[in-house]
């Protein structure tokens, strides 16, 4: 009983890792785990080391002494950086790595903002809980594939059509879902071994393309979904009169540059709204290719003195699966429409490939290695 309770828990823990590492690849940023890729944190995090990351809607109140997850501007070339807290301004975080012997704003970094924080590291009694070489494993994985990638891209001769990062981060999914199946399949086994041994072999034996159909569409639009909400929401540029140069009066035109970076797998496209009446927006649709950015310009009505404008930016992302024009038309409806939209067709299209393998009735299935764990019988055929 206790070692099928451990085992039990084991595959929850693990079914919880991989569906978070995967959901992680599609946004680009860590989700539940992230993992460092250099020493400027050690001892507190050393190279390769992983930890259990809070995405920012959750974490609560940031204070100094926490740790978070930022996307740098000027840090070894901007992108995600785990730093420390160590201080609070009106402006923003005053971030430093544990190991570095300056401040990150010391150089030419900005304060760290609100809106730049994308986690923060869980810590208990002050400790961060860390998960020692998984960021290691992972890299590993992703520069093999890269490598293979262009290996062979340079023997064909062709460009790739992924990019090395798209399509290492690809396969860490594909091979993330497949070991998530054979935990399940673990978990399913464990509780068949409990169940009465006089059940029906029909009941045993046989499978439902309705209930594979849902766990495939389920193990999709989880993190799909999450991709697309997660970093959709609402942005504040503030325009103050006081700070505007010289060469601007109040009723000129200020711009502003608002980018938009897409960390994940599938190109997606971007609207940005506002309501401001002294706002205007160059681009309403932006598409962002896989490991790419998009610029547009914000354009607002200067300030008089000791005045200040606040817009708000509205930021609505889809994946690029349907043709714009058409996401376009379901989003001016409403965007839960469009979101709806998405995952009927994912769902037909998981559907009708599992229809088509497995049709849509239970089907009784003759299984010579019954009762063997399939992780068992993977040992078996690699050895």
């Amino acid at each position: 009983m206790l070692r099928q309770f451990a085992e039990d828990f084991f595959t929850v823990v693990a079914t919880i890792v991989v569906i978070s590492l995967v959901v992680g690849q599609l946004l680009g940023q860590p989700v539940l785990l992230g993992y460092v890729t250099s020493g400027s944190m050690s001892p507190t995090l050393h190279t390769g080391d992983a930890f259990v990351a809070i995405p920012e809607p959750f974490s609560g109140e940031i204070e100094p002494g926490d740790v978070i997850v930022f996307d740098a501007i000027e840090l070894q070339g901007g992108g995600l950086t785990t730093h420390r807290v160590v201080e609070e301004t009106e402006r923003g975080y005053i971030t430093k790595g544990d190991n570095n012997p300056f401040r990150d704003q010391s150089s030419d970094e900005p304060v760290v903002t609100e809106d730049r924080i994308v986690a923060t590291a869980l810590q208990i009694n002050g400790n961060v809980i860390r998960i020692p070489g998984l960021g290691t494993a992972i890299a590993t994985v992703r520069n093999t594939v890269s490598g293979a990638q262009t290996a062979l891209t340079t023997a064909l001769g062709v460009d790739s059509p992924f990019g090395s990062q798209g399509l290492s981060g690809l396969f860490i999914s594909v091979g993330l879902v497949l070991f998530l199946f054979i935990f399940i399949d673990d978990l399913r086994d464990g509780q068949q071994k409990s169940r009465d041994r006089k059940r029906s072999r029909t009941d045993s034996d046989a499978i439902d393309g309705r209930w594979v159909a849902l766990g495939l569409a389920f193990l999709v639009l989880v993190p799909a979904n999450a991709a697309m909400l997660a970093p959709s929401g609402t942005h504040q540029v503030a325009v103050d009169g006081d700070e505007l140069s010289d060469d601007i009066q109040p009723g000129d035109q200020v711009e502003n540059g608002f980018t938009a970076k897409n960390g994940g797998l599938v190109t997606m496209l971007i609207f940005l709204e506002t309501t401001h009446p002294d706002a205007e927006m160059s681009q309403n649709r932006l598409v962002v290719p896989r490991d790419k950015s998009a610029t547009a310009t914000l354009f607002v009505t200067a300030p008089p003195p000791r005045k200040q404008t606040v817009v708000t930016i509205t930021e609505r992302r889809y994946f690029l699966i349907l043709p714009p024009s058409i996401i376009e038309q379901l989003h001016s409806i409403h965007p839960v429409v469009a979101i709806a939209a998405f995952n009927v067709l994912i769902l037909l299209s998981v559907s009708a490939m599992v229809g088509a393998v497995f049709g849509f009735g239970s089907k009784r299935l003759r299984d010579t290695s019954r009762d063997i764990p399939l992780t068992r019988r993977l040992k078996r055929l690699f050895k």
